[in-house]
């Protein structure tokens, strides 16, 4: 590993160079109050003659040496992603002003020192190469068009872009030149195979980059990588996951807990909230790609089950989705790990349409009775963990129902009896 001191516009002026933002990156997501704060501390800093550098946090990136086939060097970012990217939208800002000045002379510098590479092939002519969506954002604003024209998932790279058109103008414009001239960083270089990237980044996150702990699973998984694996196997299987893994009625990642219940589903032990990751990374250490993609096909697989759970309506048969409505009505999300074995049955036909409605109904009355008496609801964890080791597939429902009934204390499946005396007895619409 190196670490130095650099000038941003040092840094970005390489020539034949290309930033690669990998896929397991988070997407960009710097609001217009990171904006304005980064646009006031260059206007104060060009605008001052006595301040001479401005420092903006350091960039880490991975040096593995790659050059493409016309020679240009690729280093990919894990840690500056944010700061990059607006720096280059504030100069694509400058470079479609000085277009419109007529300032020829200033424009040819900056979009030849800043934003691409000259002499590249057409995909690595960006100096910055994000990941897809806002690839094609920043191409788009490089090409002059208005952007209106570009719809879909670009939300952030098109309103900094358009905060920064509307704060610079000719009256500003010289003390931004001169204020990003004198910005500066840390560069932290790391070699692929000699340096511990991934130790590294969790270290930026324990340090204040708070990413989720699906975040740091998904880098833990492709940062090893080449950068064309990483997009083979984001693109085939990590990207599908995320998709699936979304509470669709509040646009909310829940790969996070889907993962959780994974973990659980197979090593019958429940992960503390905070350490999913580093239960993955223990049952998981080493992986080869051929495991990886045998893994993580069988999480893309299901996570199609998952996505039911957290988003009924997305079930086409009736029945089946009445009952997960059931079930994400009394929230008895604790059954998951259980009833994504369940639903893999389903799909591979080892029970039928009936049994599986019969044993969402199972679980529903075993949670309702339980809820009726009162009884703590922290052992149902423990219950649904590890409740498919007593499925008998060849006699399926009564075999769930005879290992509930077992239960004893706490953990019991209330009886009929139990149920109508309390029903009777207690204050119903003030139950907690």
């Amino acid at each position: 590993m190196k670490a130095s001191e650099i000038n941003l516009n040092r840094f970005l002026s390489q020539t034949d160079t290309q930033f690669v933002i990998p896929v397991y990156q988070r997407n960009y997501d710097w609001t217009e109050a990171q904006c304005k704060q980064l646009l006031n501390d260059i206007l104060a800093a060009g605008a001052k003659d006595t301040i001479n550098a401005h420092f903006i946090g350091s960039i880490v990136y991975i040096h593995d040496d790659v050059y493409s086939a016309s020679g240009i060097r690729e280093l990919s970012i894990i840690d500056g992603q944010q700061r990059l990217t607006t720096v280059t939208l504030i100069y694509i800002a400058l470079y479609r002003l000085l277009r419109e000045l007529g300032d020829q002379q200033k424009l040819t510098r900056i979009h030849e020192t800043y934003l691409i590479n000259k002499f590249a092939a057409d995909e690595e002519k960006l100096k910055l190469r994000p990941t897809e969506n806002n690839d094609r954002a920043i191409k788009h604003l490089l090409s002059g068009e208005s952007t209106d024209t570009l719809e879909g998932g670009f939300s952030r790279v098109l309103n900094n872009f358009s905060y920064f058109q509307g704060q610079i103008d000719a009256n500003n414009l010289e003390d931004v030149v001169q204020g990003l001239a004198k910005l500066m960083f840390v560069e932290v270089s790391l070699e692929r195979g000699k340096d511990d990237a991934q130790r590294i980044f969790e270290s930026l996150n324990s340090t204040g980059l708070e990413l989720s702990q699906a975040d740091l699973i998904r880098n833990f998984i492709l940062m090893g990588l080449s950068r064309k694996k990483q997009n083979d196997i984001y693109l085939k299987f990590w990207q599908k996951i995320e998709q699936q893994a979304k509470e669709l009625s509040t646009n909310q990642s829940r790969v996070s807990d889907f993962i959780r219940d994974f973990l659980t589903l197979k090593s019958k032990k429940i992960p503390n909230k905070g350490k999913v990751y580093l239960e993955f990374k223990e049952r998981y250490p080493t992986l080869s790609y051929e495991d990886l993609e045998t893994l993580l096909n069988e999480l893309k697989a299901l996570s199609r089950h998952y996505h039911k759970f957290i988003n009924p309506a997305q079930e086409n048969d009736p029945e089946i989705r009445r009952q997960l409505q059931y079930i994400a009505q009394i929230e008895i999300n604790v059954a998951f790990p259980f009833l994504l074995q369940v639903f893999s049955d389903y799909e591979s036909e080892l029970i039928n349409k009936t049994t599986l409605v019969q044993v969402l109904e199972l679980v529903q009355s075993f949670a309702w009775r339980r809820f009726i008496l009162g009884l703590g609801t922290n052992s149902l964890n423990k219950i649904f963990m590890r409740l498919y080791e007593d499925v008998d597939t060849a006699d399926y429902l009564p075999s769930i129902a005879r290992a509930l009934m077992k239960k004893k204390g706490a953990q019991r499946f209330p009886k009929n009896q139990e149920v109508l005396t309390t029903l009777a007895e207690k204050d119903i619409y003030n139950i907690k």
